[in-house]
């Protein structure tokens, strides 16, 4: 029978990426450089339902997937979670 018990050293297994002293700042910066994007496109879009503009939807809906690609790059980067 094997011996499932977890191993005496527990050293993680994935250092963070990000100094802690940093970590604050960068989410600061992250999180409004995200509020800014879906603002802007926020607008993008309301000046697509005005002018009726199918371009526009379109770059409306490139900067939000920019805010959601950012989001996931400030969430692996400050928590840590393995690629």
């Amino acid at each position: 029978m094997r011996d499932l018990s977890p191993p005496q050293s527990l050293e993680p297994l994935v250092h963070p990426l990000l100094n802690s002293a940093w970590t604050r700042p960068v989410g600061l910066f992250a999180l409004f450089a995200i509020v800014a994007l879906i603002t802007w496109a926020i607008r993008l879009l309301q000046s697509a339902a005005r002018q009726d503009d199918f371009s526009l939807t379109l770059a409306g809906c490139m900067v939000c997937s920019a805010a959601v690609g950012l989001a996931a790059v400030i969430l692996v980067t400050l928590t840590g979670i393995p690629l």
